[in-house]
């Protein structure tokens, strides 16, 4: 008896477990979630041990998790798990708000809980005043009394009715404005937190060093840009910049964070290509659908092939980034910009932004116009060679001549020669397209019918410089061979027939007006209907 007694007793203390806390020493910030480096020290006693690492966020992935332990101890197992009886050491500032809003809830209830007793005297004095004058025999003496009571008493309940209630209303609407608030912080009262259990094995009492690393999802960063141009004539300086956003639970304080492109939530499966059978098939037919859909997708796919395309500007020189406190390091999968500054990023879920790097692009300008979308002048800037810069597609503030003039959304991942960026619309240069009616008919010729359309585009620089501007436009592509599409006149346009796009590059004196003109007929059996002509 007294050997299993013993034997329980070792393995109790073989056994002991404790709480340690831990440090966020490092945090790489994914396009979706982040990887988080805790640091900590503690003793270990001889034996079998084991030791909960605490206040950790909840949304952790058990599958990610990293242990490195330094020291004479042998570390045995690692596992995540959640303790939802845990409390949560709150920031000061939401533990202020969090006390204020007891503070205010409790003297809500004590408020409702003291209307009720003067409501219910009240209702108490109003029914025995019913009762007495109910009485057959009742004195002066007696009525004058009830009278006073009545009045001194129901006046000091409704006084003190009505103060309650404008108190009470200013209590609302107190706790109404801290409850709003600690939902803008985040806050989520009695949540639960994560936990890392280490079971480690020591032949002595001895001091070790951890370090663990786990992956978390509820973080990650999105790509913001400016883009500054002091004019046509200079390079655009571009100021790249990381949205950063962290739902943990727990604020990063004086973290070195590390902004990653790499996204290891996404999956990692290879695609597996499945054999591709096909069969007659006999659709229903729906009146005028495949005319609209021939008539609609000709200019969709005009209009793409040019950003594909992206018109090359001259060869640029490699342009060298100007250093921002940052460290790049690019590897296969991805780039790391190592942020030299600590940074404190709080746990509340909206954007928190950090500079990244800061870039000098050498850019070719020009304008460009698609009057028939959209009748005004933009101007382009073409980067050559913008591989180099590791950009990523997302949302750019636009600065020229020192005026913000807009937002435009720059996407690198094209297949051109030149990244284009928008530099946002130009008033200075008219733009005007027309439709011409003395080349608008429509005639039959035997069998067929043909329709003559014509268009005006008139250009004018009102600035006191030259310019050379782009003008796009199309003609319908026929996917029929009994419609037949010609060009009459197109006046020096360069036209991609696969595409049916008519692209003139025009030059612009300061002042000067211009016109272009194109006309097209469409020539189809007189028996049928073509739309979208």
């Amino acid at each position: 008896m007294k050997t299993i007694q013993i034997t329980i007793l070792f393995l109790v203390v073989s056994l002991t477990a404790y709480a340690v806390d831990s440090e966020i020493n490092q945090v790489v910030v994914y396009r979706q979630g982040a990887r988080i480096t805790h640091s900590t020290q503690f003793t270990v006693v001889a034996g079998n041990q084991e030791i909960i690492l605490d206040n950790l966020t909840p949304t952790i992935d058990p599958n990610s998790l990293q242990v490195q332990l330094r020291g004479n101890a042998i570390l045995l197992s690692a596992t995540v798990r959640t303790n939802f009886m845990g409390y949560q050491t709150l920031p000061k500032r939401l533990k202020e708000l969090e006390d204020s809003l007891q503070l205010v809830s409790d003297r809500i209830d004590w408020l409702g809980n003291e209307q009720a007793i003067y409501q219910g005297e009240e209702k108490l004095i109003v029914d025995n005043q019913k009762i007495v004058n109910e009485k057959e025999k009742i004195t002066a003496a007696d009525l004058t009394q009830l009278a006073d009571f009545y009045r001194n008493r129901l006046t000091v309940i409704r006084k003190k009715i009505y103060s309650n209630n404008i108190e009470l209303r200013n209590l609302r609407e107190k706790k109404k404005h801290l409850e709003q608030q600690l939902q803008e912080m985040n806050y989520q009262k009695g949540k639960q937190m994560g936990e890392v259990v280490l079971n480690i094995s020591s032949e002595q009492t001895t001091r070790i060093a951890v370090t663990f690393t786990y992956l978390t999802r509820n973080a990650g960063w999105s790509p913001l840009y400016d883009l500054r141009c002091a004019g046509t004539t200079g390079p655009i300086d571009l100021v790249y910049k990381a949205n950063v956003f962290q739902n943990t639970g727990f604020d990063w304080k004086g973290v070195e964070l590390v902004i990653s492109t790499g996204n290891p939530t996404v999956n990692n499966e290879r695609p597996v290509l499945n054999p591709w059978y096909i069969d007659f098939y006999q659709p229903l037919p729906t009146p005028g659908y495949g005319a609209y859909k021939s008539a609609d997708a000709a200019p969709m796919r005009a209009m793409n092939i040019y950003a594909d395309e992206a018109v090359a500007g001259p060869e640029l020189e490699e342009a060298a980034p100007v250093p921002y406190q940052v460290n790049q390091v690019s590897n296969q999968m991805a780039t790391e910009y190592e942020i030299k500054i600590e940074q404190d990023i709080p746990a509340d879920g909206k954007q928190h932004i950090v500079p990244i790097r800061n870039f000098e692009l050498p850019a070719a300008y020009t304008y460009h116009t698609v009057p028939k979308l959209n009748q005004h002048a933009f101007l382009l800037a073409k980067v050559g060679e913008y591989g180099q810069f590791d950009l990523l597609p997302g949302q750019s503030n636009i600065f020229f001549e020192g005026m913000f003039v807009g937002q435009t959304y720059l996407n690198p991942e094209v297949t051109g020669d030149s990244l284009i960026v928008s530099m946002g619309r130009d008033d200075a240069i008219s733009v005007k397209r027309n439709t011409l009616t003395d080349f608008t008919s429509a005639r039959v010729i035997g069998t067929n019918k043909k329709q003559l359309k014509g268009y005006e585009i008139i250009l004018r620089n009102n600035k006191k410089i030259p310019v050379t501007i782009e003008v796009l436009d199309q003609v319908p592509i026929s996917q029929n061979k009994d419609i037949v599409v010609e060009i009459e006149e197109m006046e020096g346009a360069s036209y991609t027939a696969d595409y049916g796009k008519l692209l003139w590059k025009i030059e612009l004196a300061p002042g000067e007006s211009k016109k272009i003109r194109f006309v097209y007929s469409v020539k189809y059996p007189k028996d049928k209907q073509v739309s979208g002509i």
